[in-house]
């Protein structure tokens, strides 16, 4: 009995092979780590350069004194997904609201105006140009504006999916509202004004 108790204690007090155990245990743990943090640091490489091409395109349309039509937009849009390298499809959406007080007294009665909407990319189902009816969902966005001012509107949304799917992070459309206003000119004017 001494001696099975001698070699348990000996077997205890050694050393050797502990480096490959310990290894083979954090291996898989450290390689899981590295993965995430490269696949978070890719979403927000992404959606900084979605928040860089969305102002790029806004300072483009504020800057605009022609008239849009749809070729306009559809070149709009392809500067947008060449801008965020995506290669998935990008929508966007241009939206020209102005601002108008009814009544200096009663400031509920103020309200704004939609002057014109329009979408390109996607498949027309998930994002629609606005209405009369549905400007109340974006009135929230906009800034507080002076009677009669103008503003363009600029939504757009970026595909992302993730290279590796096993991190947690889900594929994802990256999307931005930025609000400017028209530069050179009193309005931004589709196909007529």
């Amino acid at each position: 009995m001494k001696r099975f108790l001698t070699r348990l204690l000996r077997f205890r007090r050694h050393e050797r092979g502990t480096l490959s155990v310990e290894t083979a245990m954090i291996f898989p743990l450290l390689m899981f780590s590295y993965v995430g943090i490269y696949t978070f640091f890719d979403a927000f490489r992404t959606q900084n350069i979605n928040v860089r091409a969305s102002y790029t395109v806004a300072d483009m349309l504020s800057r605009e004194t022609n008239m849009l039509d749809t070729d306009y937009l559809e070149g709009l849009n392809k500067i947008l997904r060449l801008l965020t390298r995506s290669d998935y499809d990008t929508i966007l959406r241009v939206t020209v609201v102005t601002f108008n007080i009814n009544d200096k007294d009663n400031p509920n009665d103020d309200e704004y105006e939609l002057v014109w909407s329009q979408v390109d990319g996607g498949d027309g189902a998930t994002i629609k140009p606005y209405t009369d009816q549905t400007l109340s969902d974006l009135e929230p966005q906009i800034p507080i504006m002076d009677h009669g001012d103008v503003n363009i509107v600029v939504e757009t949304w970026s595909g992302f999916i993730p290279i590796f799917k096993f991190t947690g992070v889900e594929p994802y459309y990256f999307e931005h509202l930025v609000v400017s206003r028209p530069r050179f000119g009193p309005q931004l004017c589709w196909e007529s004004c």
